[in-house]
């Protein structure tokens, strides 16, 4: 059977409308937000969607645009659940979001974090060996982690300050 669309779009020199499998709705070409052009003014993409910073929240803040991440782009980069993170934040493993926006959703607010905060988290876990092992083996109270956390966070608050 032949494609019109497809046939259609080269001689009109646009290319062809693609549609998802089994449907008559259109797959869209617009660029998602965090494709949108950046405080740079370059596009912001990145290779491994797999990644926990593959999808940022693209926010306005203080005047500018800040890539913003969800608290299940920070269980990823843990490599725990997100439960585990609501949990941690809950029991003051770690400290509660900065920023939190309301949700649009009978789920409640949305914990936002920024990439620093993350970063910070992952640096803090891989130097007190939470990635070695087994994560059920590792006792938390065993480690400085939380403490060096909580030490980040008001590092970067301070310099978000200044």
């Amino acid at each position: 059977m032949r494609d019109w669309d497809s046939e259609f779009a080269d001689i009109a020199g646009k290319p062809p409308t693609r549609f998802y499998p089994g449907s008559t709705r259109r797959i869209s070409r617009r660029p998602v937000r965090s494709q949108l052009h950046s405080p740079t003014g370059e596009l912001t993409r990145h290779d491994h969607p797999d990644r926990w910073d593959s999808k940022p929240q693209v926010k306005p803040f203080a005047g500018g645009y800040r890539e913003f991440f969800g608290i299940g782009d920070l269980a990823k980069a843990l490599r725990r659940d997100a439960v585990t993170m609501r949990k941690w934040e809950a029991t003051g493993v770690i400290p509660k979001a900065t920023y939190v926006i309301s949700g649009k959703t009978a789920n409640g607010n949305r914990r936002l974090y920024t990439r620093d905060q993350i970063e910070a988290i992952v640096r803090i876990a891989e130097e007190e060996g939470l990635f070695d092992g087994d994560p059920r083996g590792i006792r938390l109270s065993d480690t400085r982690f939380t403490e060096r956390v909580k030490e980040a966070f008001e590092q970067l608050r301070h310099k978000e300050a200044a």
